[in-house]
């Protein structure tokens, strides 16, 4: 019980916090990322399923670690998104990891249909807020981190670890 509590205040704590900042001010801070990175390693010894399991996780996270990495340096994904997504995907196995890319596209599709109609219609004179202003009216730019925070949370209860961690309670 307590582990699964811990599982939802750090990930679910930090995926809400990735949310929030990159919808506000388009950035991720690396503090997340970090919170994720520790806290999978915390949370691990008391989910543990065998180093085969474990070495899953970390294969996974290397995997997107550089693939995030590479989106960074073709410019299509910002530096913090790339790290939320390699910290999130130490977090999953591969049939975890194919459910959370298909929740985070369906989600930046979403977002990104939803930016492009914003920023076509919303007159600049009601985007009285300034976080609101610049989420549209930055033609470039669009809060992945929101996707990918999407992509996990709905991923979180489906996820091999916290099935584990719910069965060991």
């Amino acid at each position: 019980m307590l582990i699964t509590l811990a599982i939802i205040i750090i990930f679910a704590g930090c995926m809400l916090a990735a949310c929030w900042t990159d919808m506000t001010s388009m950035t991720i801070p690396n503090w997340i990322s970090l919170v994720l990175l520790a806290g999978f390693f915390v949370v691990s010894p008391f989910v543990w399923q065998g180093w085969d399991v474990f070495g899953t996780h970390l294969l996974v996270g290397g995997i997107f670690f550089l693939a995030g990495i590479g989106m960074f340096a073709l410019g299509w994904m910002g530096g913090g998104d790339a790290k939320l997504l390699a910290a999130t995907s130490l977090w999953w196995v591969w049939s975890d990891i194919v459910i959370y890319l298909v929740f985070t596209t369906l989600a930046g599709g979403v977002l990104a249909l939803g930016l492009m109609l914003g920023r076509k219609y919303f007159p600049a004179s009601i985007l009285k807020i300034d976080w609101l202003y610049r989420l549209f009216k930055d033609e470039k730019r669009m809060p992945y981190g929101l996707a990918l925070a999407f992509g996990a949370l709905m991923t979180l209860p489906r996820s091999d670890i916290y099935q584990f961690a719910t069965a060991i309670t």
